[in-house]
């Protein structure tokens, strides 16, 4: 009888802590809505790795070992080194495109070149950061998460409305401030001069993290919304974050980067 009154103490007390051993993760679920039409993408966040999935490619990247993949799933390739060469690469792709558009622009006519400039959020010149943040004082429920607004401002125009759940706390899988800062890295090297990536690095910026998890962001400038449509824990297996199967490695990440763009264009046209 006591035997049996052990077994039955110890079944209860593994299922109590069956959660917290199995949910060790997150799965969330976003819409992007723009001028450039509407996506849906997925993340996966588990022990240091950071997954997002959208169409055609995926990018996982691994904090603790500062590793990034990416891939092209139409050609079923992908790429994969650090984050440090990683930034380098995209920031020079970055800068030699950059080089032939604004040469481009140069021969338009200055209210076309403004006009083009503004619908693509391109900045020529060296964006100007003095970014202050604002508690709106309102509420909605996102993704079953209570968020709290909060505007963002650069030089005293708006620039962002965010919606932060401070119930949605993913620190203990991941760093939200490492999270940012890499965000904030990739958008500055890959968003032409684009101010995005300068006021994610603000001081102001990262100190929202403390908040909460951003599962609405409004962009201002180039009228793009990204909303958290559902947030799920889960135990996400370690492949996840790893390149499909069958996918063949491009050693090199501007070769990578030049085909991806060529399909992209093909499909396009």
């Amino acid at each position: 009888m006591k035997k049996g009154l052990i077994r039955i103490v110890a079944a209860l007390l593994f299922a109590l802590l069956m959660p917290s051993m199995v949910f060790a993760g997150y799965e969330i679920s976003q819409s992007q809505t723009g001028m450039h039409g509407a996506s849906k993408s997925k993340i996966f966040i588990s022990k240091n790795k950071y997954m997002v999935i959208q169409p055609e490619s995926q990018m996982s990247v691994n904090f603790a070992t500062q590793r990034i993949s990416i891939t092209n799933d139409s050609q079923k390739t992908y790429w994969e080194g650090t984050i440090g060469e990683y930034i380098k690469s995209m920031q020079e792709i970055q800068d030699a495109s950059m080089k032939r558009m604004k040469e481009m622009l140069q021969k338009l006519p200055e209210s076309q070149r403004n006009e083009i400039m503004a619908i693509h959020g391109i900045d020529t010149a060296k964006p100007k950061i003095n970014v202050s943040v604002k508690k709106a004082g309102k509420t909605e429920k996102i993704a079953g998460y209570r968020a709290e607004q909060y505007t963002i401002s650069n030089n005293g125009q708006p620039f962002e409305e965010l919606w932060l759940a401070p119930g949605l706390n993913i620190a203990g899988e991941i760093s939200p401030e490492k999270l940012q800062a890499f965000s904030a890295k990739l958008k500055k090297t890959t968003m032409g001069g684009s101010t995005q990536g300068e006021v994610g690095l603000s001081k102001a910026y990262m100190g929202l993290l403390k908040h909460g998890y951003p599962v609405k962001q409004v962009f201002e400038k180039n009228m793009m919304t990204v909303t958290v449509d559902s947030v799920k824990k889960a135990n996400i297996p370690d492949k996840v974050f790893q390149a499909p199967a069958g996918y063949t490695k491009v050693p090199s990440l501007k070769e990578f980067v030049m085909s991806r763009q060529q399909n992209m264009n093909l499909k396009m046209q």
